[in-house]
């Protein structure tokens, strides 16, 4: 029997996964890569006019579903990470007061990540549960497994992938 493996863009099979997940609708910033493949996959997003917003849409989101359903994000990435330097008092607002959602921002290219770029883990440390660096293609379903178990399981928290 032969294996045909299907080939699709990272960020579409992340939406996918959202799908999955019953993610209903992603809130998101403007510039996030992340726009294209939501419309391309059919999942409705609620575009914000900043990255704190739109993690504040997603913590709300989380609160009014008691945890139930969670509210999931984009970011805008990049080298300098400035969209999650915007997001930062959001999502510790979310970790503070135990709120589970995903926010998901765009990747840094490997080539520039080696002392280049802003450190995300060691600046969001103390106000997400988990954060996860997606470094090859071929881990994203591994990489959205974990986050989604982090999300249903101990102390609630925004986590960042």
């Amino acid at each position: 029997m032969e294996v045909k493996i299907l080939k699709i863009k990272a960020h579409n099979g992340i939406v996918n996964i959202l799908k999955e997940e019953d993610v209903n609708w992603v809130s998101t910033f403007p510039t996030s890569a992340f726009n294209n493949a939501l419309g391309e996959e059919g999942l409705p997003n609620l575009m914000l006019r900043t990255e704190r917003y739109a993690v504040a849409v997603a913590d709300g989101f989380s609160r009014v579903s008691n945890g139930k359903k969670f509210g999931v994000c984009t970011v805008q990435g990049g080298l300098n990470a400035v969209g999650l330097q915007m997001a930062y008092g959001a999502l510790a607002q979310a970790y503070e007061d135990s709120t589970p959602l995903l926010c998901l921002t765009d990747a840094v290219e490997p080539e520039v990540t080696s002392d280049k770029r802003f450190n995300i883990t060691e600046a969001f440390r103390g106000v997400t549960k988990w954060i996860g660096h997606i470094n090859k293609s071929e881990r994203i379903p591994e990489f959205m497994t974990r986050a989604f178990t982090y999300l249903r399981s101990g102390r609630p928290g925004p986590i960042i992938l």
